[in-house]
């Protein structure tokens, strides 16, 4: 059986149930055609007087669209958006006929496990498993982003005094505990437009600004959180810290390694109190 024999309604009817959104646009970016999916994936509708693609673009970016589908060497483009909590791709196919249509196929598909699989996979590397912050490797990242732009910045090192003496006494998982508190404290302790990192065993790291002002307010928070062992409570929280900014110091690393001293000191205060027999 050729195209040609196959009767309209046949083909329709495809069309219609195909597993795959379909979309036909004009170069004003006029729908012309959908199939069912693409109307339920889309939200196009029958009963509107004109739908337009460009009802899925933010208005700046419409010139652009617009001048995608007039180009008539134009390549296939694919955009993934977000909407009623799904992922969608669209795969943009340019069609010329000379003298007769310009404008665009577009494919879609409901990509929503892809994308969850890969936002997870993000999250995985990005993260420290037990306490749900950053790790060490983002961090270098996200401060490489800092050193390219001049951007000032201060660190917060951060340390849980005594966390070997609760691991040896009490076991890894009051120590893990330990752990999960102190990301929990420092978590709630940090703005918004800040960063905050396990950077390996029981230390941390806090990107911040580099204003001594904001520096002192969160270092202030979190110790308010601290908490003063004793031998009958010895598994408590208690963190030392110290900080530093990029103003003071000529490279990253001398701004961390001023902060890791600072923090060293403020460590040995807590020694000289009565937790002194957590001394390692």
């Amino acid at each position: 059986m050729t195209y040609n024999s196959i009767p309209t309604e046949i083909i329709d009817t495809i069309l219609a149930e195909l597993k795959i959104g379909l979309t036909l646009v004009d170069n004003t970016g006029k729908i012309i055609y959908f199939n069912q999916l693409a109307g339920e994936l889309l939200g196009w509708d029958n009963k509107l007087p004109e739908n337009t693609i460009l009802s899925c673009h933010k208005k700046e970016n419409q010139p652009k669209v617009i001048e995608k589908l007039n180009q008539p060497a134009a390549m296939e483009w694919h955009k993934v958006i977000k909407t009623q909590n799904r992922f969608i791709e669209n795969a943009y196919s340019p069609i010329n006929i000379p003298d007769k249509f310009m404008g665009a196929m577009i494919l879609t598909k409901d990509v929503t496990a892809r994308e969850e699989s890969l936002e997870k996979l993000k999250k995985n590397a990005e993260t420290d498993a037990l306490t749900g912050l950053y790790n060490r490797n983002l961090f270098h990242t996200v401060i490489q982003s800092y050193i390219t732009e001049s951007k000032p910045y201060g660190l917060i090192m951060l340390d849980i005094s005594g966390l070997k003496y609760i691991n040896d006494h009490f076991g890894h998982e009051e120590g893990d505990r330990i752990l999960k508190e102190a990301a929990e404290a420092i978590r709630s302790s940090i703005r918004d437009t800040d960063f905050a990192f396990r950077f390996g065993g029981d230390e941390f790291l806090i990107l911040t600004s580099y204003q001594e002002a904001v520096l002192k307010t969160i270092a202030n928070r979190i110790r308010s959180k601290n908490k003063i062992p004793t031998e009958n409570t010895p598994a408590v929280l208690n963190l030392s810290l110290g900080y530093a900014t990029s103003l003071e110091e000529k490279n990253m690393e001398a701004v961390l390694s001023s902060a890791d001293q600072r923090m060293y000191r403020d460590k040995q205060l807590f020694y000289l109190g009565d937790g002194k027999y957590f001394k390692q």
